[in-house]
């Protein structure tokens, strides 16, 4: 292949790459602003400043727009968290450190966004059938995340298995009186509790 038509290919995916970066932070941030009914292909055209056509040369409809933003978000923004973190070796202190980073993911436009998603899926079969895939993908880059957080001093413990679902669940609902209750969230007091429970699971 001449090196010419090879310059020419990379360019035109680097820019068709920032052009789907575009719409999907367009898509969280119209998700998160307006909802899931005011997040229409208008309005997030609009938003990222694109043409119809080029955003639906990258998504088709609505909604695998939407999945794909929010799937997009945890990988970028939860996934590589970990690894920018400089992690204290004492696992008391990574405890208290991983217990805050994790439940700060829980402010994010990410978990904004799932939540809308999640609660206009419960009375749309269309939506819920194709979010369900994207949901256990995602929960898959959540459960990398959080072991990167704790570490594998701390998660090959044999108890952490059953600790893992009770501390997300436990995070998640805590966060989802925010979406109506804004107040700061570290000086939740469920914050010493979750450190604890993590220390009696896994130090004890």
């Amino acid at each position: 292949m001449p090196a010419g038509n090879a310059t020419i290919r990379t360019a035109r995916q680097q820019r068709s790459d920032v052009t789907r970066t575009t719409v999907l932070d367009a898509a969280i941030r119209v998700l998160v602003e307006r909802g899931y009914a005011g997040a229409s292909t208008v309005a997030i055209q609009t938003e990222a400043g694109v043409s119809r056509g080029r955003m639906l040369h990258h998504f088709p409809n609505r909604d695998a727009l939407l999945m794909a933003a929010v799937g997009h978000l945890a990988r970028t923004r939860i996934e590589e968290l970990p690894a920018q973190v400089r992690w204290p070796d004492d696992p008391v202190e990574r405890i208290s450190m991983a217990t805050d980073i994790g439940w700060s993911t829980f402010h994010q436009p990410y978990f904004v966004a799932s939540m809308e998603l999640w609660i206009a899926a419960r009375t749309n079969p269309r939506l819920q059938a194709a979010l369900l895939p994207t949901e256990r993908e995602i929960g898959q880059t959540v459960r990398r995340a959080v072991a990167g957080f704790l570490g594998p001093e701390l998660t090959w413990r044999p108890r952490y298995p059953e600790l893992y679902p009770i501390l997300l669940t436990s995070m998640r609902g805590t966060a989802s009186t925010y979406l109506i209750d804004r107040r700061d969230p570290t000086t939740d007091p469920m914050l010493d509790l979750w450190k604890s429970m993590i220390a009696t699971y896994l130090l004890d």
